[in-house]
């Protein structure tokens, strides 16, 4: 694969991962670590490209669009996981906050089943 399908794949991966983080802050799907995970692997496989994308930009000028795509790509992801990241954080207190209220039923179902 040259480096210019191998850009253009990674650019379409992040496109469809992307519009999954967004669909998971919709509420219309889960984030987990799954996501995480796949989000990874075309992150992985361009570090060492845009390593060197100063020099690429020069001796193949004809990838810079993707390599723009690519960027502008990170930056929104970035800007999103920033949102699940608060999502999750909320989601966390949610939880932590339901659980006190369920502690506090079973505490007093145990007393009032002991004033019986």
């Amino acid at each position: 694969m040259n480096l210019r399908e191998t850009i253009t794949g990674v650019n379409g991966k992040l496109a469809v991962l992307l519009g999954e983080t967004k669909a998971a802050l919709r509420g219309e799907r889960d984030f987990g670590p799954e996501q995480i995970l796949a989000l990874r692997e075309p992150l992985t496989e361009m570090d060492p490209i845009m390593s060197g994308s100063k020099a690429l930009r020069v001796l193949q000028p004809e990838l810079e669009g993707e390599l723009d795509l690519y960027k502008s790509q990170i930056g929104d992801l970035q800007d999103t996981l920033e949102k699940v990241r608060v999502m999750l954080l909320a989601r966390q207190a949610q939880m932590l906050a339901n659980r006190s209220q369920l502690q506090a039923v079973n505490h007093w179902a145990q007393t009032l089943s002991h004033t019986r």
